[in-house]
């Protein structure tokens, strides 16, 4: 009984110490950025021996993979494609299903283009970083093809795909968010107009 009750406990301090590594690393990447951001503050940061965090993370990039990613999922459980915000997508009339897109994206774009972005300048010096970046981009392509087919009813062809990958990218988001100061109910208006054209819909 007492082995099982410590191990429990090292199970609890291993998930909490991974939690706090995570919180640290994400405000370190957007306030710092990639290269300024070390294992070793990380875990200063954290309260905890640069081992501590190797222990979770076998690497940098692996550790930004992981704010991404719970940035990204925002906490839920469930696939993305089943979320009831997602799902809408496909129900409706188009303007509706239009109308849900932009406001799902632009969720996803408040949790996670910060984030994401720091991959982007990981890229620019890291090779393991541009692969894993080209793996993802494949797979938010993925992901436009499906959401418009939900919007539209219907597969939609490459071209309107690949525009909309273009249109749907956070570099849009945070150029005109933080570059030029938009707020997101401006790009959420701004995203409807342009996707309508690119969707033919």
């Amino acid at each position: 009984m007492a082995r099982t009750y410590s191990s429990e406990l090292r199970a609890e301090r291993a998930r909490l110490n991974r939690a706090a590594v995570v919180d640290v690393a994400r405000e370190m990447f957007i306030e710092r950025g990639w290269v300024a951001t070390t294992m070793s503050d990380v875990a200063s940061a954290a309260g905890l021996t640069r081992q501590t965090v190797y222990q979770q993370f076998d690497g940098k990039l692996t550790l930004l993979d992981t704010c991404i990613d719970l940035s990204s999922s925002d906490g839920a459980n469930s696939p993305v494609r089943e979320l009831p915000d997602y799902v809408k997508m496909g129900e409706g009339a188009v303007e509706d299903r239009l109308a849900a897109g932009a406001r799902w994206l632009r969720g996803a774009h408040e949790r996670s283009a910060a984030i994401q972005y720091v991959l982007d300048e990981a890229a620019v010096v890291d090779d393991v970083a541009a692969g894993r970046l080209a793996e993802r981009e494949r797979t938010r392509w993925d992901e436009v093809r499906w959401a418009s087919g939900l919007i539209l009813g219907s597969p939609p062809p490459d071209a309107v795909v690949d525009a909309m990958w273009m249109l749907t990218g956070r570099s849009v988001w945070l150029r005109l968010t933080r570059e030029r100061g938009w707020t997101p109910e401006q790009w959420e208006s701004w995203f409807v107009r342009h996707a309508r054209v690119e969707l033919r819909c």
